[in-house]
């Protein structure tokens, strides 16, 4: 029973996420995303997992839609990693912080568990969903980011409107005064 309910359970994460990540792949091909760094602690299988980490970070940002943005540079952290058998479940957990470079940051962090005879894909399957949700997390940041800066250009585009016309309605009232 157990096991049907981590099943259905990875199927509703998968589901989530692959809906929160790719809305609109188009605008996302314009978008030229950066991997500034990516950090993974020093411990057993850190250069795989780093490898395996950076792979499925730039696949998750490829669906991704950072909106108008024409590049962004990005960075992730793995905080917690841990892989271990208790009996007769292996639980792998992990946390990532993501940080738009020069802006905030993003957490994702899941743990799941399975057979201990699948360890390898289960940190996979892990990795896979925790990269998708940081990347989710910061395409979210970055077009916030680019409706704010979208909405204060605006703003200003109306002040100037609003001070030419009234430039031009006191140049409209001296001609009058002038011309009595």
């Amino acid at each position: 029973m157990r096991h049907h309910a981590s099943r259905w359970v990875f199927s509703a994460v998968m589901a989530l996420t692959t809906l929160m990540a790719s809305p609109a792949m188009a605008s996302a091909r314009e978008t030229k995303i950066e991997w500034k760094s990516v950090d993974v602690p020093a411990g057993e299988g850190q250069a795989r997992r780093a490898r395996t980490l950076r792979g499925l970070l730039a696949s998750a940002a490829k669906k991704a839609d950072f909106g108008k943005a024409r590049s962004v540079a990005l960075s992730a952290r793995v905080v917690e990693f841990t892989s271990s058998t208790r009996g007769d479940v292996h639980r792998v957990s992990c946390t990532v912080v993501g940080r738009v470079v020069g802006g905030p940051t993003a957490r994702s962090r899941i743990s799941f568990g399975g057979r201990p005879g699948e360890r390898q894909a289960l940190e996979k399957q892990v990795l896979t969903m925790v990269a998708n949700g940081v990347v989710g997390r910061l395409a979210a940041i970055v077009r916030d980011r680019e409706a704010a800066r979208d909405r204060e250009a605006a703003r200003a585009r109306e002040a100037a409107r609003e001070q030419e016309d009234a430039r031009e309605q006191e140049d409209a009232r001296e001609q009058e005064d002038a011309r009595d």
